[in-house]
């Protein structure tokens, strides 16, 4: 029962994301809920009563159901670290350029962060959710983490449809001078990143928080990551 509850609660959290989010559903909820922000506490409360009991529910009962993989030691520390890394940073340097499909949206200019990837939070979350997939293989944390995968990833081009959809051909001009994948528009030469883009304070205050981290993660979350 517990493993079925973290599955549908794990399923819904993505699924009503990006669902609500997706063209006519969308308007239809900010035309009946009467503006745009209603509608965003509405999609808010959802995301709370979806999330809320997969975190409440997992973080009682990990490691439950088959284990599916078990990577040795250093084979998943070896990805898992440098992806977790690459999520802090890009939460922080999103501060200083933000993305024109974020909540608060930034202009659709290639600038910092986003010559990287131009959808630097939802990466983030899918680094996230991929670094703890790789050391955690029993099913109940598969789906838990694999959540914030499939909405990080999946949903950034599910966001691309509706900007596109939305901004017209800015937009287009856009994601053709930037991608999803990290770093990918960089190695395709499509844009170019210099240290300026890195925002060096925020940069280095983004390593601080990996290192402490990585650090206290055993007293955090009661799980050493050596």
């Amino acid at each position: 029962m517990i493993l079925t509850l973290i599955i549908v609660f794990s399923v819904l959290f993505p699924l009503t994301h990006i669902l609500m989010s997706h063209g006519a559903i969308r308007s239809g909820l900010i035309k009946t809920l009467h503006g745009l922000w209603p509608f965003r506490a509405f999609y808010s409360l959802v995301s709370f009563l979806t999330l809320g009991p997969a975190v409440a529910i997992w973080w009682g009962h990990r490691e439950l159901g088959p284990e599916l993989w078990d990577l040795p030691f250093w084979v998943g520390r070896g990805i898992a670290l440098p992806l977790m890394l690459l999520a802090v940073v890009l939460l922080a340097l999103m501060l200083a350029a933000p993305s024109p499909a974020s909540m608060l949206p930034g202009v659709s200019k290639v600038h910092g962060v986003l010559r990287i990837t131009r959808h630097p939070m939802n990466i983030a979350f899918a680094c996230f959710g991929l670094a703890h997939l790789l050391t955690n293989g029993f099913l109940g944390d598969v789906f838990f983490f694999g959540q914030f995968f499939v909405l990080g990833f999946f949903g950034s081009y599910h966001q691309d449809a509706r900007m596109l959809n939305e901004k017209g051909e800015p937009y287009r001009e856009f994601m053709n001078q930037t991608s999803v994948i990290p770093f990918a528009a960089i190695l395709r030469g499509r844009t170019r990143l210099d240290a300026d883009d890195l925002a060096f304070p925020l940069f280095l205050i983004a390593v601080a928080v990996f290192v402490a981290l990585v650090i206290f993660h055993g007293r955090l979350f009661g799980v050493a990551v050596f």
